[in-house]
């Protein structure tokens, strides 16, 4: 009986020093990953604004996948060209989580995304306004950016969400807004030209990738509360 009872005390001694470490891992905050649709202007437009502010912050942990077209459209770092037979068939397959059509052009956004984000990670996407409704069920933060220029910038104020925040406060209002299951949208204004975008939307990456940082850098229950709000 001694003998038992001393293998009892030695596992429960070995369980009590494990347990911290398991709780530490527990407490921990799962990966979850964010995407971010850049929008506001035409497809080939944001392509040259967003890769050229890809390149102004080399050290970024935003990723930028390509999408698949049937027709080249923007540069090659944003985009796959494939047959229409071809897009027909991922299609088909279920291999997009997202399309749209332009100019007689099919795009769309790759299935691959749901793995990248499953994964933790943060991806960046220029897509038009209409593709975010078919992104919200994707299983992800979702944070839409849309540019435009300083007049409707002004004129966004007047909305009735912008009205909201004033009234009720910014706070309140994004819980009210997150009972809606709307995305965030932030309007990044700019001058009218193409290097006050680039400018314009690099700010906003910068700022948005310290926000995701100061999230994982904050204890556990501190996040938790954060998200929930």
């Amino acid at each position: 009986m001694e003998g038992v009872r001393g293998k009892r005390d030695r596992a429960d001694k070995h369980k009590s020093r494990r347990w911290p470490a398991s709780l530490d891992r527990r407490s921990r905050v799962p990966a979850i990953g964010y995407l971010v649709v850049v929008t506001g202007l035409q497809i080939s437009t944001l392509d040259l604004i967003l890769t050229a502010a890809r390149r102004r912050i080399p050290n970024t942990e935003f990723e930028f996948p390509k999408r698949i077209t049937t027709g080249r459209s923007g540069c090659s770092d944003a985009e796959l060209a494939v047959t229409r037979r071809l897009f027909r068939q991922i299609e088909q397959e279920g291999g997009f989580v997202a399309t749209w059509q332009s100019d007689g052009q099919r795009f769309g956004l790759p299935d691959s995304l749901r793995k990248l984000l499953l994964d933790g990670r943060r991806l960046v996407v220029a897509a038009p306004a209409e593709v975010v409704d078919e992104l919200r069920g994707i299983g992800a933060d979702l944070r839409v950016l849309r540019l435009t220029c300083r007049l409707d910038a002004a004129l966004a104020s007047l909305t009735p969400r912008a009205c909201l925040r004033r009234i009720v406060g910014s706070r309140l209002a994004e819980r009210l807004e997150a009972r809606t299951f709307a995305p965030r949208t932030d309007v990044i204004p700019y001058a009218g030209d193409i290097p006050s975008a680039v400018r314009a939307l690099t700010d906003s990456l910068v700022r948005l990738e310290h926000e995701l940082l100061s999230l994982v850098d904050a204890p556990a229950t501190e996040v938790g509360l954060k998200m929930a709000s």
